[in-house]
């Protein structure tokens, strides 16, 4: 198995640069951009604390790291892992002026496969009344056009101005490894799909991670929001997972917001499962600057711990 993002930088690298016409830049302006997508959570900069960060605590007290923030620093590098490899290949093509340039198209490539004699592939941009469609294909030599296959597929609705819009994308990951071909850190899914909006505040992220038939992991589904000046919030949707003892299976949803530099608050919400008939198990927790819990209620146990008072203000990332 080749790995499908390091093969196609390959390709990459190898090709030259060159000018950009003005409606190139048009083409190239509707792939999102690492700055638009990826989670901004702050890190402690303490390298020890940075260790033991995945380390299982059991009950928390005041002064503490915070398990929710823990939570949502594991949920975040995953997150932005998920982005990582094709926000690179964007890069490197937003650098290149494209091969082929028709009025309404772009294409970059094809190039050879250096990892598979035999086989090619390119990144395909079209330009509709009201969007702009891309794909990422490859394909056998000499298989004609109806030989491409996707890896992934794009849409961007361009709306208020410089990478204003709306836009979607697809990695095809059960295809691709159908094909040989393997994203790295994505082999246990069949399709991760992205829905991102950027034309207005609070710019939004949503990632829906569809496990392979044969995967034990969950179905994941996080979402992202952000306000300039570092308010963030991520929230994260575990679907059948066994967190009560009883058997049965519930559902989680997590949701962190943040500051930049004042901590941040986690809320966790468990439903269904062993638990009665339209109850729910909850639970808020925040974290100071330094990552540390200054306020914990739960609902299972009636518990209150710190003043409600010692947590940050993130009421402007609610609905």
């Amino acid at each position: 198995m080749r790995t499908c993002w390091l093969l196609l930088l390959g390709c990459l690298t190898v090709s030259c640069g060159g000018n950009f016409s003005n409606d190139d830049l048009e083409f190239i302006n509707a792939l999102p951009t690492r700055e638009d997508l990826t989670s901004k959570l702050p890190r402690t900069g303490d390298s020890a604390l940075e260790q033991g960060l995945n380390q299982r605590v059991g009950q928390l007290a005041l002064g503490e790291i915070s398990q929710r923030y823990v939570e949502t620093r594991r949920v975040s590098d995953e997150f932005n892992t998920g982005l990582d490899g094709l926000l690179t290949v964007l890069e490197r093509i937003r650098e290149l002026p494209p091969t082929t340039r028709a009025s309404e198209l772009r294409v970059w490539g094809p190039w050879d496969d250096s990892e598979h004699a035999g086989h090619e592939l390119r990144f395909v941009m079209n330009r509709e009344p009201e969007h702009f469609g891309y794909l990422l294909q490859f394909r056998r030599k000499g298989s004609g056009e109806e030989g491409w296959w996707n890896a992934v597929a794009g849409t961007f609705k361009p709306d208020g101005g410089l990478r204003k819009g709306e836009g979607t994308v697809q990695l095809l990951l059960a295809d691709a490894r159908d094909h040989g071909y393997e994203m790295k850190g994505l082999g246990h899914l069949d399709r991760l799909d992205i829905v991102y909006q950027t034309r207005a505040l609070p710019i939004g992220v949503q990632m829906h991670f569809v496990p392979s038939e044969h995967s034990l992991r969950p179905e994941f589904i996080y979402s992202y929001r952000e306000i300039p000046g570092g308010l963030a919030e991520m929230g994260f949707l575990i679907l059948d997972v066994d967190t009560i003892l009883g058997g049965r299976r519930e559902d989680v949803t997590i949701i962190s917001r943040w500051t930049r530099d004042q901590g941040g608050v986690g809320f966790v919400s468990v439903t269904g499962g062993d638990l009665p008939a339209g109850r729910t198990a909850s639970q808020v927790e925040c974290w100071n600057a330094s990552f540390r819990v200054t306020y914990s209620k739960r609902s299972w146990d009636d518990s209150e711990e710190g003043s409600a008072s010692a947590c940050p203000d993130v009421s402007a990332l609610e609905d």
